[in-house]
């Protein structure tokens, strides 16, 4: 199978980016053909891409976790288990307020969208969650998927300081069930 042509795939992230934007500035209301007409393209292009909104809403949530994706990279590089799972929290799940927010609004749209922002989350997660459940840092019951739903949580917090507050209260009740179970 061949790759996609360069205008193909150009047309694509147009769509994506006028989404991303579209979504952050006026909500998920937003029509197909104005995200269209937003990215200088027809609504026949945006649909040979997406065939409903479901499609394009998933495609502008993989776009937001691509960045979080790339700086967690490294993450799993670190030896220590439980300094690794700290750093994907505190250091690379790391969206600015306005993408938070755009993130959780799309993840509200729909129970398909909202599943597919839970997986993001825990494919995100599920390297350093796996190694330090194995090591006995974590509670044995402590799954990626509920790792995740932690993170919605705290993202749903009304500003960085929050969230970050949120962020280490959680590391520190994750680590210390272990310690108390272990």
């Amino acid at each position: 199978m061949r790759a996609p042509r360069k205008d193909v795939q150009r047309n694509r992230q147009r769509l994506i980016t006028a989404a991303r934007e579209a979504f952050a500035k006026h909500g998920t209301d937003v029509s197909l053909d104005e995200i269209a007409r937003m990215a200088g393209v027809g609504p026949t292009t945006l649909y040979r891409h997406f065939a409903d909104k479901d499609d394009l809403i998933e495609a502008v949530l993989d776009n937001l976790m691509a960045t979080v994706r790339d700086d967690a990279a490294p993450v799993v590089d670190i030896p220590d288990p439980l300094q690794a799972f700290r750093s994907m929290f505190t250091d690379s799940c790391d969206l600015s307020d306005a993408e938070t927010e755009t993130f959780l609004r799309l993840a509200a749209t729909s129970t398909r969208a909202g599943a597919h922002a839970q997986h993001l989350i825990s494919d995100l997660v599920e390297p350093v969650t796996a190694r330090l459940r194995d090591v006995g840092g974590l509670h044995p019951g402590i799954t990626a998927d509920d790792i995740a739903m932690f993170i919605r949580m705290t993202v749903a917090a009304d500003d960085y300081t929050a969230r970050a507050k949120a962020v280490q209260v959680l590391l520190a009740g994750l680590t210390q069930s272990a310690r108390e179970v272990g």
